[in-house]
């Protein structure tokens, strides 16, 4: 019998994460557990939900308020891609890569100074002063003239497919999905009165986290943890025991967080107690309950009356990534007397009750490393 290659076991070990998940997700309702520890751990399922999911959907990657004049750009790193989001002279707005076609240098590394965001009006490769539009065409490299068949036309930072939906800046690796406001037609029902195109984001705090992404995406659809890590936060406003979910669909899921008992009463009688202007555009029952909505693989959003989060992730390895929490409001907000009191007290409680979050996710990647760790009810 010959000796396994590495290559055959690595496949071996990813088909049976692969099969223990169909199981999992084929079981009754009454019948769940949790997904196997190695859907958490294992490299070589990481990158294969790299290849065969992420690059293969829309991911959001920002939102049209951070960037609203020509030249405004904010730069990141996603699965090893360097990019930028810019907007462009014309009003587009343009996702492109940061690597020169030159020599390949990351042409704003931001270990060696480049401001990760900022305004500029094209970009200079700092090896050899190669520069491009903000559409990313070449406009000039020195003395290439020398190089027999160079056409500076021919020459362009690579642009990834790009498309806008309800402010959102969506981008995709795959040539042939479909558009993005096909992809998320049966959420736009529940988002579209917030005209979250008109809102402006007014925070934005950044994270390393030691957990698998999928751990975050899980716990941020389930208020079931309001009761325990929310506790002094959550469920006195949003009771655990009050919330529901949506029938799942392809796309995109939906759970409902209805405000305690109380503050539904208060509200009734005239007593507004949102901090925010709210859009004008809202049903009377949307002042009752914020919501949660998962747009596949992982577009989250957090959405109450007067105040929007939009989290944004960047999966790094199996137990790393990065995540920006966002705060999105209408520009209404921006004229009440007690603006920034109001927006410093807000940001210090999304500080509040994500740092409760991170708690509970780093811990239990901790504990999916565990030899003696089996998949719960």
């Amino acid at each position: 019998m010959p000796t396994p290659t590495l290559d055959s076991i690595d496949r071996d070990r990813l088909r049976q994460i692969q099969q223990s998940i169909l199981a999992v997700a084929e079981r009754p309702f009454e019948q769940a557990i949790a997904l196997p520890a190695t859907a958490y751990t294992d490299p070589d399922f990481y990158n294969w939900e790299v290849e065969h999911i992420f690059k293969q959907q829309w991911l959001c990657v920002g939102h049209i308020s951070q960037i609203p004049r020509p030249g405004d750009y904010m730069n990141f790193d996603l699965f090893n891609e360097p990019m930028t989001v810019v907007r462009g002279q014309d009003g587009n707005v343009n996702v492109l890569s940061r690597v020169c076609v030159h020599r390949a240098m990351d042409m704003m590394p931001a270990e060696y100074g480049h401001p990760p965001e900022g305004n500029r009006r094209s970009f200079l490769c700092p090896y050899h002063h190669w520069s491009y539009g903000l559409d990313g065409q070449l406009l000039g490299a020195p003395h290439m003239q020398q190089n027999e068949g160079f056409n500076a036309k021919e020459i362009c930072l690579h642009r990834f497919r790009t498309e806008i939906w309800e402010g959102f800046i969506f981008i995709t690796f795959n040539p042939s999905l479909e558009p993005v406001s096909h992809h998320y037609a049966g959420l736009l029902p529940h988002v579209e009165r917030w005209n979250l195109a008109e809102m402006e984001m007014v925070a934005n705090l950044r994270w390393e986290c030691d957990f698998n992404w999928k751990l975050l995406v899980e716990n941020f659809m389930e208020p079931y943890h309001h009761m325990g890590a929310h506790h002094k936060t959550f469920e006195p406003l949003m009771p655990a025991a009050g919330t529901w979910t949506e029938a799942e669909t392809l796309n995109y899921g939906v759970c409902h967080l209805p405000l305690a008992n109380h503050l539904v009463e208060q509200i009734k009688s005239g007593q507004s107690i949102e901090t925010f202007y709210p859009p004008h555009t809202l049903k009377p029952e949307d002042h009752y309950e914020y919501a949660v909505y998962l747009g596949n693989p992982d577009f989250l959003l957090f959405i109450g009356p007067d105040q929007v989060y939009w989290y944004f992730l960047i999966p790094q390895a199996p137990g790393k990534m990065t995540l920006h929490t966002t705060l999105l409001v209408t520009p209404e907000s921006k004229q009440l007397d007690d603006y920034e009191q109001k927006l410093k007290q807000t940001i210090e409680g999304l500080q509040r009750f994500h740092l409760e979050d991170m708690e509970v996710c780093t811990a239990m990647q901790r504990g999916l490393n565990s030899d003696f760790y089996s998949p719960g009810p």
